[in-house]
């Protein structure tokens, strides 16, 4: 008992410190997407070029998008016209940052960190999209797709507050979910400063870190408290800061997308970008930060900079947020009846009964 105790309070914790980071960030999200609407975005970045690239870059650093949702607008993207070099810098730099988790890093772990992640979502996405385009030139004809944003009747804000904790909330908070659990559960049983005497090697912690996150799906925000907990028990930030971008800038689906669709030599620059870019920024910030001799402010050790009443409300608000979108989730799922499908084919001027008949056998079998 005392251990469901103990690890029920370690993830309250973590949740309680982050919420209102999160709050801020999606909510800022919800804006964002009002501005940033498909059309505008391809609109930009639908025309080859080393200006793309940084626009691509420019637009998807803040864009609220995981490595799977970034995908659909990547090939949309591409198909209007982007150069292979733009649609790479827009599928690194999109999900390994997003306002949402920019304002939770900087909650959890600091502004240097922060600085360094964003840093590194840009930098990367754009030498790979300028590596992508020198060695892979797009030679087929561009189809001029048009894209219609919806339009809705309802109040700016509004629209803003409801994307932003109804479809983007609904979306990841299954992962934010998991990443605190795992966090908890790192924070409560994990000795302090185990990792520091286990990984004295840094690329040793690189390496685990990178075949960890690479193939798995891992959210830009529901990776932060794990690398938090993970950092607050030894692991050092430059291993913790390539979790969080090789991690969620990659995942298998992502990579089938760009081997399938963008081409073998474009899918090897992708990677090799990613791993070498992280690792890259990784060893600068631990290099950094060795000999600064700065330490990285964990959320845990400055709780007290926001009021207790404003993490109360941010995290009784999105509890009930994810608790009506499970609702909603399982009355869909298990109360809501799917209508059968009904097809009416007409087929004129048969008068063979035979041949009337075989067609309806095919039809029901």
């Amino acid at each position: 008992m005392e251990i469901v105790k103990g690890l029920v309070k370690e993830v309250w914790l973590l949740f309680f410190q982050m919420s209102p980071y999160l709050f801020g960030g999606f909510l800022f999200a919800g804006i964002i997407h009002n501005f940033l609407k498909p059309s505008r975005i391809i609109h930009h970045l639908g025309k080859p070029g080393f200006i793309s690239i940084a626009k691509a870059v420019l637009f998807g650093v803040p864009l609220p998008l995981c490595s799977c949702g970034v995908v659909p607008p990547a090939a949309s993207l591409y198909k209007s016209g982007a150069s292979k070099g733009a649609t790479i810098a827009f599928l690194i730099s999109t999900p390994t940052t997003g306002i949402d988790s920019i304002f939770a890093t900087y909650g959890m772990l600091g502004g240097i960190f922060t600085l360094f992640r964003i840093a590194a979502s840009i930098i990367i996405g754009f030498i790979a999209g300028l590596i992508s385009d020198i060695f892979s030139r797009k030679t087929e004809k561009t189809s001029n797709i048009e894209v219609f944003d919806q339009t809705d009747n309802d109040p700016f804000l509004f629209d803003a507050i409801r994307y932003a904790f109804g479809e983007l909330y609904g979306s990841v908070s299954k992962w934010i979910f998991w990443g605190v659990l795992i966090g908890g559960v790192i924070s409560y049983f994990v000795p302090e400063n185990i990792f520091s005497t286990s990984f004295d090697n840094l690329w040793i912690s690189y390496i685990i870190m990178l075949i960890f996150g690479l193939p798995l799906y891992v959210c830009a925000t529901g990776s932060i408290p794990i690398a938090a907990s993970l950092m607050a028990k030894g692991i050092s930030p430059g291993a913790c800061l390539i979790l969080l971008i090789a991690g969620p800038a990659t995942n298998t689906v992502t990579m089938m997308f760009v081997g399938k669709n963008l081409g073998r030599k474009s899918f090897v620059i992708y990677l090799a970008s990613i791993i070498a870019g992280s690792v890259l920024f990784g060893l600068v910030l631990d290099k950094f930060m060795i000999e600064s001799g700065t330490k990285m402010p964990l959320l845990q050790h400055h709780h007290s900079e926001i009021s207790n009443i404003i993490s109360y409300v941010c995290s009784i608000f999105l509890i009930s947020v994810s608790i009506f979108s499970i609702a909603r989730t399982m009355k869909v799922k298990f109360f809501v009846k799917k209508a059968p499908y009904c097809f009416t084919f007409y087929i004129p001027d048969i008068s063979c009964e035979n041949c009337a008949k075989k067609i309806t056998d095919i039809l029901l079998s």
